[in-house]
Parts: C-alpha cells; sequence; structure tokens
C-alpha cells in the first residue's frame, strides 16, 4: 500500500469530525486499484455500521416528533380505529423532516387465506429495516375483491404502526377479538349523561335490561365502561331504526 492510499486512509477515510466514511472516499480508494480485497471488506462493512448508527440516531429523533395519534373513525360494533390516510398524515411530515421514507410490498401466495404487507422503512444513511404484518382475508358480506381491498390495507396500516412503533389512542382493531380494551382508559365509565341516555334507549326499543348490561360489561347503567358506549350507541340504533 503506498503513501498516497496510506494518507486517503488516515485523514479523508475516518477523520474525527466527519461522522464517518462517505461512499465517494470509499470509492476512490476502491477503484484506485491500490487496496485490497480484505481491506475492501473491512471499508464494506464500516459504511454499514456507519449507516446503521445515523439510521438509529435519526430514528430516536424521530420518536420524539411522531405525534400521538387518537382514532376517529367509527366501525359499528367494534369502537373506533383510525384509518390509513390518518394515520399516514400524522407521520409523513416527520419522517421526511429526518430523512426517512417508506415502501410497502405484499405477499398473497405465502400463508393460505392472508395477506402479508411489509413496511420497508428506509433512511437517507442508506440503511432500513422491514416490518410485516398478515391479515386474514374474509368478510361474509364482502365481495373477494372487496375483501382482499380491506385486507390489504389493514395489513399495510398495520404493518406501518408497527414499524413505526405508533400507539393509537382508542384503537380497537389491533384485536382480533373485537376486545375494546384498548379504547382509551378501561377503568372509566359513562357520564351520568350517557348512562341515563342508555337506559332511556335501552326501555323504549323494549330491549332486555339484564342482557343489554352483561353484554354491555356493567352492573347497573352508571358502571358500563366508557370504552363500549360507542359500539352500545350503534346497537341501540340500529334496533331504533328497525323499530321504525
Amino acid at each position: 500500500m503506498n503513501q498516497e492510499l496510506t494518507v486517503i486512509s488516515k485523514q479523508e477515510i475516518a477523520p474525527p469530525q466527519a461522522g464517518g466514511i462517505t461512499i465517494e472516499q470509499a470509492f476512490r480508494a476502491a477503484t484506485s486499484g491500490e487496496i485490497d480485497e480484505k481491506s475492501l471488506a473491512v471499508m464494506q462493512q464500516l459504511l454499514a455500521m456507519d449507516a446503521a448508527r445515523l439510521f438509529n440516531a435519526a430514528f430516536v429523533k424521530l420518536q420524539s416528533e411522531l405525534p400521538t395519534i387518537v382514532a376517529e373513525s367509527v366501525i359499528p360494533n367494534r369502537g373506533k380505529y383510525a384509518r390509513f390516510e390518518h394515520v399516514w398524515q400524522k407521520v409523513s411530515g416527520p419522517l421526511r423532516d429526518n430523512g426517512f421514507c417508506v415502501s410497502f410490498s405484499q405477499d398473497n401466495t405465502t400463508f393460505p387465506n392472508k395477506v402479508v404487507c411489509t413496511c420497508d422503512l428506509m433512511h437517507s444513511a442508506g440503511h432500513s429495516k422491514k416490518s410485516s404484518y398478515g391479515v386474514r382475508v374474509g368478510g361474509k358480506a364482502d365481495s373477494d375483491t372487496q375483501a382482499d381491498c380491506k385486507a390489504s390495507t389493514t395489513a399495510k396500516r398495520n404493518a406501518l404502526l408497527q414499524c413505526l412503533n405508533i400507539v393509537v389512542s382508542q384503537d380497537v382493531l389491533q384485536d382480533e377479538d373485537g376486545d375494546a380494551t384498548l379504547a382509551g382508559d378501561i377503568n372509566a365509565f359513562v357520564t351520568q349523561d350517557q348512562a341515563d341516555e342508555l337506559e332511556r334507549r335501552c326501555h323504549e326499543t323494549n330491549s332486555n335490561v339484564i342482557d343489554f348490561l352483561k353484554y354491555a360489561g356493567g352492573k347497573t347503567f352508571a358502571t358500563i365502561p366508557a370504552s363500549k358506549y360507542d359500539t352500545l350507541d350503534s346497537l341501540l340504533a340500529k334496533k331504533e331504526r328497525q323499530g321504525r
């Protein structure tokens, strides 16, 4: 190794203030013809390590800037959830500002009756990471196309949430059984006005009070969990429409 390459290695490739080896410096050293295969392999490892370091530093900053997302879209008998477009509206700015972008790929063949979507989080330094999420394809009331689209969108949404470690307040779709324990404070009860309203509507629709309270998860109307209000409201609204 000649003196010129030694100068490149010590002064240009890893200067104390430069933050690591650049692609340009590595390319110049490799194409000079004076660097051996072992040294090139070490240089590649150092470049990959530096890209990962920059990725991690940017991801830490990104995490501190991502906002809390509150679910707004209501699904009857399920509660609320955050649509993909709502999540993306909240996270696209911080991603861009910190040098990140995402892309998605989809697998419909590896697992029977499942759509698997993979989120690829890429950073401008060159490092990336992937996160996959699988959703069962189904839906008795849907056509095959509708079922495929719903599964694809749900898988894409959850792959992004997992990749960025995002917690959605009041999001109940993350539970496959429809349990609303993720919907806000599970220890909170409905307000007194809501309790009175549910009791009144329950009587007006000739609903069985005992069965209604059992379904609602409260011994009385005042002790119905707040997370169940939207579901009960939708249930009573359906009975009210049927009674017209």
